[in-house]
């Protein structure tokens, strides 16, 4: 064996090794939540995570940033160096609501300053209320007819999307509603079961539960179809005043613009992959969420057409700028 095939050799194992090494030695990624631990979002970044880590074969971390309704996260994202290292855990009240009734508060544009990677997950919301109240939204529509004063419904905020579909449920049935936005959402339900207040608008991993339990009522599932959740409640599409009406909010991952198309397409077949086996699947599930295989394209015109169906909300229901 001459020198040089002896040193070949020597090199040939190194050399193998070296994408391992540099796939080792890469930074973590960073998944940014915009809300608070314990949270339906926080739930599905933390399940994502711990799927594309083994996938990806490096660390994939979550940071909690809550604040100014998500704004202040999703900004951070936004401004991020585009190397892959930071992505965000974007849901539609950070980037199709909130461009449309804080404007004052928003610093980054939603179709711009973001690349899609995949969705994750969809989530129905639904209407709730005190359980001395009728049960079947028809009875409630009427008894609405016959008081004087309106029902008061609560959701997170004004001008999140639980709000936005509120406003969609009194337009399309014409139950008279005043929204009573809450600084702190858990508050909700107590208020609810104690009667303080009559009516809520939340998502079903909030408010799913007391519902199975028979502590709240249930008007409507905004789902398309009944929900494994919930399988005997029925949807607002399959009862007449609000025949075909659907409204799911959603959570997807999202990186900084400019970020290097081939680690796009990385993360999302990597996503893709996970979203396909039973284990994510079923956790998903269990969070009371449906799992999604819209990729970055899919995804890029879900998220502007999404954006466009409340802005019409907005303008009808007419919610002023703040």
């Amino acid at each position: 064996m001459t020198a040089l095939t002896r040193r070949a050799t020597l090199a040939l194992p190194a050399l193998l090794a070296a994408p391992h090494a540099a796939r080792a030695q890469a930074r973590p990624i960073t998944i940014v939540v915009p809300f608070g631990a314990g949270t339906n979002v926080d739930a599905i970044a933390r399940v994502a995570a711990n799927e594309l880590a083994p996938r990806l074969g490096q660390q994939v971390l979550v940071e909690n940033l809550p604040g100014a309704g998500g704004t202040i996260a999703t900004e951070r994202v936004a401004r991020a160096a585009p190397d892959g290292t930071t992505l965000l855990l974007g849901v539609d009240s950070v980037l199709n609501v909130a461009p449309l009734v804080n404007p004052s508060a928003v610093r980054y544009d939603a179709y711009r300053d973001f690349a899609a990677i995949h969705m994750l997950a969809t989530l129905p919301l639904l209407l709730i209320g005190r359980p001395d109240l009728p049960a079947t939204l028809p009875e409630l529509i009427a008894l609405n007819a016959t008081r004087s004063q309106p029902f008061t419904y609560a959701t997170s905020g004004t001008g999140t999307s639980l709000h936005l579909f509120g406003e969609m449920i009194a337009g399309r049935t014409g139950l008279k509603m005043e929204h009573v936005p809450y600084r702190i959402a858990t508050q909700i339900f107590p208020d609810i079961m104690a009667s303080r207040v009559d009516l809520a608008v939340s998502t079903l991993t909030s408010s799913g539960p007391l519902v199975r339990e028979g502590r709240v009522r249930c008007f409507g599932i905004s789902s398309p179809e009944r929900h494994p959740f919930l399988p005997d409640q029925v949807t607002f599409t399959e009862q007449a005043p609000t025949a075909g009406m659907t409204s799911e909010v959603y959570q997807g991952l999202f990186a900084p613009a400019r970020t290097d198309p081939a680690f796009i397409a990385r993360v999302a077949a990597a996503t893709a992959e996970a979203m396909q086996t039973a284990p994510m699947r079923e956790r998903i599930h269990a969070l009371g969420m449906t799992p999604s295989m819209m990729g970055p394209e899919a995804l890029t015109r879900f998220v502007r057409e999404e954006g466009e169906r409340y802005a019409a909300l907005v303008r009808a229901a007419n919610i002023q700028p703040q």
